[in-house]
């Protein structure tokens, strides 16, 4: 016997379209709605705030996972120290992240913290860690390794170059800056130069500071050009606040400079930084001396502000100066 198919299903007719909802406002309601609409627009112009600050980070991490463990003892050894570094400041520092417009106002400073682009060292340092056999603690730019000190005051890669040349799209907008401070060294002296490049077209002037060095001594790498060498390749800066014609903070060459030492100089640097007449100010220094600014001398900041600087970041923030 066949069995009988079911009976087709006949087209389910389109429901018709249904009338557009209108919405009733009072006047009352409509006036609060444009309020609340005048204030948002009004958050978004004063500060830009975190949307914009959420865009002028960095979009991969800007600690190495061969870094990890390192920069957590580091932060933790600098935050042991913290306290003596504040106590012994004229002044209370608080430090926020900002927009790159932000007006400062009285006892307000805007500064642009760089840290150099990728160098030659952070390259060969990834590298020599990366092998299988690498005990956890030597480095490739120590004297017994590098005793021909080829990594002597590393130089940009040409990705470093290219992260340096790609703040422009940042600096360009930011001609009230009025001066740039750059740490002798040539890898954050060249992204200074080449993130800032309007700026040092337009005459702005150039200051070279000992206190914005990168941790010194045991690393070939953070060992400076003589005086004479540097000033000679970079005759538009001024070099007078560099006093000694050999590195400083090199010492034997065997020992790391102290991170209470380097904290010393972080706070030496924001003293000598309260005491010019400029509110906006661009800076060029290294990660270490960063990392140890950042989390010693501001007695109050951003979390944010806390955290290590990848190669070639820009990090806007407002200091503010309470005498004590």
């Amino acid at each position: 016997a066949r069995t009988a198919r079911p009976a087709a299903t006949p087209p389910l007719s389109p429901a018709p379209p249904s009338a557009p909802r209108t919405t009733t406002c009072s006047p009352r309601a409509g006036a609060a709605l444009c309020v609340l609409f005048a204030l948002a627009v009004l958050v978004a112009s004063r500060g830009g705030g975190h949307h914009r600050r959420r865009h002028h980070r960095m979009s991969e991490p800007a600690v190495e996972q061969h870094q990890v463990s390192e920069v957590s003892e580091h932060a933790a050894a600098l935050a042991a120290i913290a306290p003596s570094v504040q106590a012994a400041l004229p002044f209370t520092l608080s430090c926020e992240l900002v927009d790159d417009n932000f007006a400062p106002g009285p006892s307000e400073k805007r500064v642009h913290f760089v840290r150099h682009g990728e160098g030659t060292h952070n390259v060969v340092q990834r590298e020599w860690r990366a092998k299988p056999g690498w005990d956890g603690t030597t480095e490739p730019y120590t004297i017994d390794n590098d005793p021909e000190y080829k990594f002597g005051d590393a130089q940009l890669t040409a990705v470093g170059t290219e992260q340096a040349q790609a703040l422009r799209a940042r600096t360009a907008a930011l001609a009230d800056v009025e001066v740039l401070v750059v740490s002798p060294m040539r890898r954050a002296t060249d992204t200074g130069l080449l993130a800032f490049e309007a700026h040092v077209a337009a005459g702005k002037p150039i200051l070279a500071s000992e206190l914005l060095h990168e941790r010194g001594g045991r690393h070939t790498c953070d060992k400076r050009l003589g005086l004479a060498a540097i000033r000679a390749a970079h005759p538009n800066i001024d070099y007078s606040l560099v006093t000694a014609e050999e590195d400083p903070l090199w010492g034997d060459g065997v020992t790391r400079e102290s991170w209470a030492d380097v904290a010393s100089r972080a706070a030496e640097f924001c003293k000598w930084l309260a005491a010019r007449p400029e509110k906006r100010v661009a800076v060029a220094a290294h990660s270490a001396i960063l990392l140890g600014l950042f989390n010693t001398v501001f007695a109050k900041s951003d979390p944010e502000c806390k955290k290590w600087f990848g190669t070639g970041e820009m990090r806007t923030v407002k200091l503010t100066f309470t005498p004590k």
